[in-house]
């Protein structure tokens, strides 16, 4: 009888929910065949003796790979700090997996005859060229994770979108997908988004030990506190003047993804402290998240439906949620399957784009904001494209 009431319950779930493995984000394109949960083996050694020998992270490149807005750009400015201090490294940027293969043909030949110091950058999209150079021992990553929720939501408002375009872009498919593929690959440090906001200077150490130091608790706080959130208010508040200054129009969504060329802070970065995806979710969005990230939630120790919310609407009310949101995730999954196919096969995907008439030209996400002088105007040669 128990294995009777169990098989009724694996029937009923399965005719309750038909299309959600087609709507979610788990196809064989963000898979990798080669991933491990493996970490290398990294010697400590203290402060000191890493300002004079940098040994064996010379060569080696950091990868930020962390979930959009989920301290991924903190991640970025904390180990930068770290690279250049101790290493005396250097800062790439934000790269894409195109942009980062290219850079290691260009560079290597020169690495074949010198050794070369480390270099940080940052990305989210997973790429091949990522995972072999992590797998090969040539990078290492940090990655951080926060509630897709707040990610969500949060990312509705630093780009001026609403749920549902966020939805149909297949942005909300894309964090899964990422998350997945930083998640799997070897070498990779992941910290939690809570954790980090709760215990900055141990969120420091542990980034430290990722890349070889050893640092004491005096300095990992002195550095947790030189990317506070505080500090980069500041930081924020400073570029957005700069940016008032010079004109450029801050209502427009075409400038919301300016940022600083350095720090990769965008101007409107930081976000009211007591927003959350709670306080701006309608039931129809509560129920489309559920459907996408629902199980992803549970693993990851998130309180799925903290209110009831959706489960508690009326019947009629569901089915027209339901209804509503169907055609939007069928969107949101095509847009981002053509995305990963444009990742992996750019040529096949600027045709079938042609054929279905979308525009074939490359997203440029983020620009960075290079000022010449206070009274400068926005124009082209002020900019220099990067992706956030």
């Amino acid at each position: 009888m128990v294995k009777d009431a169990v098989s009724d319950t694996k029937k009923s779930r399965s005719r309750r929910d038909l299309a959600s493995p087609l709507l979610r984000p788990h196809l064989f394109l963000n898979r990798n065949a080669n991933a491990t949960l493996t970490v290398p083996e990294v010697a400590l050694v203290s402060a000191e003796e890493r300002r004079s020998d940098p040994g064996d992270r010379q060569g080696v490149d950091v990868i930020c790979c962390g979930m959009y807005r989920a301290c991924s750009t903190w991640q970025y400015d904390v180990i930068a700090h770290l690279v250049e201090h101790y290493f005396d490294g250097t800062r790439l940027g934000y790269l894409t997996g195109a942009q980062y293969t290219a850079l290691l043909r260009q560079a290597a030949p020169a690495t074949r005859e010198t050794t070369r110091c480390p270099r940080v950058l940052k990305s989210h999209e997973g790429d091949r060229v990522f995972a072999r150079s992590l797998a090969a021992g040539r990078a290492v990553a940090v990655y951080a994770y926060r509630d897709v929720r707040d990610v969500v939501f949060s990312l509705m408002h630093k780009r001026k979108l609403t749920f549902e375009q966020l939805l149909r872009q297949g942005m909300i498919h894309q964090i899964l997908a990422n998350h997945r593929f930083w998640s799997k690959c070897p070498g990779v440090l992941v910290q939690r988004y809570e954790d980090l906001l709760r215990a900055p200077a141990e969120g420091v150490l542990a980034l430290a030990r990722h890349i070889g130091l050893n640092l004491d608790q005096a300095e990992a706080e002195q550095i947790a506190g030189k990317y506070s959130q505080e500090s980069n208010r500041a930081r924020t508040a400073a570029l957005r003047h700069r940016l008032h200054e010079a004109g450029v129009d801050l209502n427009s969504a075409a400038n919301a993804q300016i940022c600083d060329a350095t720090t990769l802070l965008h101007w409107n970065h930081m976000r009211d402290p007591d927003s959350c995806w709670r306080s701006e979710a309608t039931d129809r969005h509560e129920a489309i998240l559920d459907r996408l990230c629902g199980r992803w939630l549970i693993d990851h120790r998130y309180q799925r439906a903290p209110h009831g919310g959706w489960m508690l609407t009326s019947g009629r009310a569901r089915r027209r949620i339901s209804i509503r949101g169907e055609v939007d995730l069928m969107v949101g999954r095509s847009n981002h399957l053509i995305m990963r196919m444009s990742l992996r096969f750019p040529l096949a995907a600027r045709w079938l784009k042609r054929l279905l008439g979308m525009p074939s030209d490359e997203t440029t996400g983020a620009i960075a904001w290079a000022d010449k002088a206070a009274t400068d105007r926005v124009h082209s040669r002020a900019y220099a494209v990067v992706e956030s």
